[in-house]
């Protein structure tokens, strides 16, 4: 088996007081040694060399310089861009976690291309940005999606008319990743939360945190719409309740959404509303004042320190706080650990097996299809009422949706944040 091929080296010309990288037998001056130039010149070169198997294409033919060439950058199309996307990627707000995956994505583009002309940056280029984010150990979708985030860049640029069509349209012709047929780490679906650990954490969750759970293992919501839930979002109808999330995922789609909470999910839910309509129903102040009386009632005597002011503690649940306080309750439970975008995934599968059908599925977790009519719609909204409700008339039975009498347990009193 021939031995693999060595990363050429970037190497000081002393003759020219130059960059140079030796590929192939033959020198490509990359200009000034050390320069920000030839450092990228070198990356972009060395990408190339990777993705064609440890050797350099042959060039192609010049092609005839244009007469008006665009004066842009990558580097100033990619702050342009940008700050586009500080006002355009913004929800109630706040930026969305978008931004944030934009900065990644272009971060490569940067690395190997930013004082390339946009125009000249074409397929091949695109390529080699993708080569180098399999180097960093990307997985194979985090790529696709990167990459369809630099399309979606020059496809910007094209509509402001900063570059002509035909750079946008020369990337359109790179394919993604295809699963098996690429170096790119793959990763696995994300599985459903396991049955038998969410009850054994519920005692280690803070009465909020633990309520959440429970809902979201109930009705199927995702963890941003738990979070947002207010009591002035919820009606009532047919012996069940109706949640419609003033932000949800699918709102910029202008698609409405709409949960259906069942008996043993508004028992759950029904400590919680005792608060203005507008305030969120899970408040992590509360969350505070249930850890200080433990600690209190463990130590015999006053919490050490005060409740933050309400001022210091946010007003609801982030994604990310409230992950955190999942994965430390399974830590303290002594179970696998598991997220709070596993138990969305737990609820359909249960409804799937209990129901004998993707349709009832589909309808409580309010997945949607471009083609469906309103009709249709609404009668995914009345199976949806139906399941729910049949799910609240099996308490304690064996056809409860999988759940266990372990789930049947409520939320236990808990501290308000003005006591």
């Amino acid at each position: 088996m021939p031995r693999p091929k060595s990363q050429p080296s970037y190497r000081h010309h002393k003759p020219r007081g130059c960059a140079v990288v030796t590929i192939d037998g033959k020198n490509h001056y990359l200009g000034p040694w050390q320069s920000p130039e030839s450092h990228e010149k070198y990356a972009a070169l060395i990408a190339e060399w990777r993705r064609n198997g440890g050797t350099l294409p042959s060039p192609a033919p010049a092609e005839p310089a244009a007469t008006e060439p665009s004066p842009l950058t990558v580097n100033e199309l990619i702050l342009a861009y940008f700050k586009f996307a500080q006002t355009h990627y913004v929800k109630n707000g706040e930026p969305t976690s978008e931004q944030g995956c934009i900065k990644q994505a272009l971060r490569f583009v940067r690395k190997l291309y930013g004082t390339t002309p946009a125009t000249e940056f074409g397929p091949r280029a695109l390529k080699n940005v993708r080569e180098a984010m399999i180097a960093a150990d990307r997985a194979r979708k985090s790529i696709n999606k990167g990459t369809h985030r630099i399309k979606r860049m020059l496809r910007w640029a094209v509509e402001e008319e900063l570059l002509p069509p035909e750079v946008h349209q020369r990337l359109r012709c790179v394919a993604s990743l295809a699963k098996g047929k690429t170096a790119a780490r793959e990763t696995g679906k994300v599985p459903p939360a396991p049955e038998e650990d969410v009850p054994a954490i519920l005692p280690h969750l803070p009465p909020p945190v633990a309520a959440m759970v429970q809902l979201q293992l109930l009705t199927g919501t995702r963890p941003q719409e738990v979070i947002h839930l207010r009591p002035g979002d919820l009606t009532e109808g047919d012996g069940v309740w109706y949640y419609a999330p003033h932000t949800h995922k699918t709102e910029h789609l202008d698609r409405e959404k709409c949960v259906v909470l069942g008996p043993r999910a508004m028992e759950v839910l029904r400590p919680f509303l005792d608060r203005d309509p507008e305030a969120y129903c899970f408040n992590p102040a509360e969350s505070v004042a249930w850890r200080h009386a433990k600690r209190r009632r463990r130590s015999d005597g006053p919490a050490p320190g005060t409740l933050a002011p309400a001022e210091y503690v946010n007003v609801r649940y982030t994604r990310h706080s409230y992950r955190l306080a999942v994965q430390r309750a399974c830590k303290r439970a002594k179970v696998p650990v598991w997220t709070p975008r596993q138990p969305r995934h737990t609820r359909a599968t249960q409804i799937r097996h209990e129901f004998g059908s993707i349709e009832a599925a589909k309808a409580v977790l309010g997945h949607t299809d471009t083609r469906v009519t309103e009709i249709y719609a609404e009668r995914e909204l009345k199976l949806a009422a139906d399941v729910m409700r049949r799910i609240g008339e099996c308490v304690g039975c064996d056809g409860c949706g999988g759940l266990g009498e372990d789930m049947t347990v409520l939320v236990p009193p808990h501290p308000h944040p003005s006591e």
